[in-house]
């Protein structure tokens, strides 16, 4: 009897061993999906923020950093995978294509500040603002200087204020076509104050304050093309 009563002890403590050990892999398992899915949200993210700034920036080295961002997140998504590798493999590749391809000289897409509505000025400078979050991500890693991350800041930071100015000049160019001469003035204000408010040290934004005041007062139709390179395409 007390045999028995001792293998069904035992039998009951195997029972709840291996129940605790399928939920244990269980933990893991949703852990693990949990871990690619916020990694796989987060290269969606950056590959968003690499066509903004490829679409944006003249200097496509701040891309190359977040998509080697993107490459560090498929990296630990395939060392998570334990099935099928064969598409992450794939966006590897691509990405690695992706990043020659960003600092090949011969390469060099036509880049604008101008954006058509509201929605996307937001969305730019959230996208400005996610590359300079990777930017210093990548230089806690090693991979930025002090000297470069100061640079590309910079330019962040001015490519942020010019997303707004420039797109509120460009409403103003559509308004006085139109011979809607209040709405331009208004939009060419708003563009200034933006400009105003700035700390930036570009000299470039004490001229276009400048032209935007004789542009506001009627003595000038349009900015600098140097200011403006976007105007040839709102005339």
């Amino acid at each position: 009897m007390m045999t028995l009563l001792f293998i069904l002890i035992l039998v009951i403590l195997a029972a709840l061993g291996l129940v605790s050990f399928i939920n244990q892999m269980q933990k893991r398992e949703r852990t693990r999906r949990l871990q690619q899915r916020q990694m796989r949200l987060q290269v969606e993210l950056l590959e968003e923020v690499v066509d903004c700034l490829s679409q944006t920036l003249p200097n496509r080295q701040i891309a190359k950093h977040v998509n080697d961002e993107i490459l560090d997140h498929l990296q630990r998504i395939l060392q998570l995978e334990r099935r099928n590798t064969t598409h992450i493999e794939t966006n590897i590749k691509y990405a690695e294509t992706r990043g020659n391809e960003l600092v090949n000289l011969r390469s060099r897409p036509h880049t604008s500040y101008l954006k058509e509505s509201d929605v996307q000025i937001v969305q730019a400078q959230s996208h400005l603002n996610k590359a300079a979050h990777v930017l210093r991500h990548q230089h806690v890693l090693g991979r930025v200087s002090d000297e470069e991350l100061d640079v590309y800041l910079n330019e962040l930071n001015w490519a942020h204020l010019m997303v707004s100015a420039v797109s509120f000049i460009g409403q103003g160019y559509k308004a006085s076509s139109r011979g809607d001469i209040f709405s331009a003035q208004a939009y060419y204000k708003k563009a200034q104050y933006l400009l105003i408010e700035s700390n930036h040290p570009d000299p470039k934004r004490m001229r276009m304050i400048r032209e935007l005041g004789e542009t506001i007062a009627g003595t000038r139709k349009v900015l600098s093309e140097d200011l403006v390179p976007e105007e040839a395409a709102l005339l």
